[in-house]
């Protein structure tokens, strides 16, 4: 009989001694959070989407986080990383596509030592006058062609019209010697990439003398016309007497940089002098991802299923190699490392 009493109160210490364990296991959570994304007070463009991410101080003591605006129930996230309006799409729809207006943010957050939190973040979404009281304040240039630049008999030439503080302009149409060529709405303002038959006035140019107009619109209803002028001349073997400017390196991605897997390597070739160079073909590990003719000579540009060799990469080391040739005939060959772990 007294051994099953010391037993019963054996089994009685060893129930409580759990149970204060289970209890106690969160009993000093580490909830501190912040917003990482947007920053409080930052201004958005009207029609932007706003995408917010919370960073807690110890993700692992946290047990939800649910997101409002203006007292608008968005989404619960149970999961790290605490992200809302991720990318493109429909989800979390009130914040896409912004009005004008002032919004705050509201997290209320629960730790997993059951005590609930909560933190605030204002941002705001100005309207198309620029949020400058009608003032769009803005600079804009021809980052190319290079103005007075020499062009080969049929060349195709790449236009590409930069500007400060662009979002403050609606839109920009480009002219050359006064026919239009195409309006563009979206930075950066671009004309006649890559091959293809797109900008077709910018294309298999013949000898003249050519004049580029940028009229630009900005979001206060006023435009400015911007000037360039550039020449084609006849064959010449690349315009200097038979020599060739070949030299040529990766801008991006750098030698012997790393990537997390599952990563896309954006790749760019920059020349000493694009004018004399015929087309680029860019390898990865031997295998051939694609031929590029024209200026600028970028594989894997933003998303999409194109240049599949540089796209969801896995663990490995990576050797580039780029072949150029040139419009005297001549080839050459640069090279890069990169890791993906």
């Amino acid at each position: 009989m007294k051994n099953l009493v010391i037993l019963i109160i054996a089994t009685f210490l060893t129930l409580s001694m759990n149970l204060v364990a289970e209890t106690t296991t969160y009993s000093n959570c580490q909830w501190e959070s912040s917003f990482k994304y947007p920053q409080n007070n930052a201004s958005y463009d009207e029609g932007k989407d706003v995408y917010v991410k919370i960073d807690p101080k110890k993700y692992q003591d946290i047990e939800y986080m649910e997101l409002y605006i203006d007292n608008k129930f968005i989404r619960k996230e149970t999961q790290y990383p605490y992200e809302w309006c991720v990318g493109n799409g429909n989800s979390d729809s009130y914040l896409r596509n912004m009005p004008e207006g002032t919004y705050k943010l509201k997290c209320k957050f629960k730790d997993k030592c059951g005590n609930f939190h909560e933190i605030y973040c204002t941002f705001y979404v100005k309207g198309h006058n620029g949020g400058n009281n009608g003032h769009c304040n803005y600079t804009g240039w021809f980052k190319y062609p290079e103005c007075n630049k020499h062009f080969e008999y049929g060349s195709d030439v790449y236009v590409y019209f930069d500007a400060q503080n662009h979002h403050n302009i609606e839109y920009c149409e480009l002219y050359v010697n006064n026919k239009f060529v195409r309006k563009e709405s979206s930075y950066p303002y671009e004309w006649c990439q890559g091959s293809g038959n797109s900008d077709g006035y910018l294309r298999d140019l013949e000898p003249g003398t050519y004049e580029l107009k940028c009229r630009v619109y900005d979001k206060c209803g006023n435009y400015k016309d911007y000037h360039c002028k550039f020449y084609v001349d006849h064959h010449n073997n690349g315009g200097n007497n038979g020599h060739c400017e070949s030299e040529a390196w990766f801008k991006y991605p750098q030698n012997n940089a790393s990537y997390d897997e599952g990563k896309d390597v954006y790749v760019k070739v920059d020349p000493k002098k694009y004018q004399d160079i015929e087309f680029m073909e860019l390898y990865v590990n031997n295998k051939l991802v694609r031929k590029e003719s024209q200026y600028p000579y970028e594989w894997c540009v933003g998303n999409g299923n194109s240049d599949s060799y540089l796209r969801d990469l896995h663990k490995g080391t990576y050797n580039l190699k780029c072949r150029v040739r040139t419009k005297c005939g001549e080839w050459y060959e640069y090279f890069c490392k990169f890791y993906v772990n």
